[in-house]
C-alpha cells in the first residue's frame, strides 16, 4: 500500500477531527454548527491545528464572517469576551509554539477520531 503524503495525511486528519466534534450549536449565534473554525489559523500554528481549545464551533454564516471580517464588529474579539481572560492568555501563550509535521501523530489523529 502506498504511503500517503504529509499533505494528504493532514487533509484526512482534518476531516476526521471535524467529523468527530461535529454537532451542537454555533458559539456566536446559536444556529446549528457547520464546522470548527481555527481561532489561530492552521497556517499560523501547526501546534494548535488539532487542539480543541483553538476551535470555535460556528454555523455557515458566522464562518463566512470570520473569513470576511467586519472591521467594526470583530468575531475574534467577541470570542475573546465569551471565553474570557484565562482562555485568551492560554491561546496567546500557545500561538507561538512550533511543531513540525509528524506522520505518526497524523496517523494517530486519524485513528483516534
Amino acid at each position: 500500500m502506498k504511503k500517503l503524503t504529509i499533505g494528504k495525511l493532514k487533509a484526512k486528519a482534518d476531516r476526521k477531527f471535524q467529523d468527530f466534534y461535529r454537532g451542537g450549536k454555533c458559539e456566536i449565534c446559536g444556529q446549528p454548527m457547520f464546522c470548527l473554525h481555527h481561532f489561530i489559523e492552521k497556517s499560523r500554528s501547526n501546534y494548535l491545528r488539532y487542539e480543541i481549545r483553538n476551535m470555535v464551533k460556528v454555523c455557515l454564516s458566522c464562518h463566512y464572517k470570520f473569513h470576511h471580517p467586519d472591521p467594526v464588529n470583530s468575531l475574534n474579539e467577541l470570542i475573546k469576551r465569551i471565553r474570557g481572560k484565562a482562555w485568551v492568555g492560554w491561546i496567546e501563550s500557545h500561538r507561538i509554539l512550533e511543531k513540525r509535521d509528524n506522520r505518526k501523530e497524523l496517523e494517530r489523529i486519524i485513528k483516534q477520531h
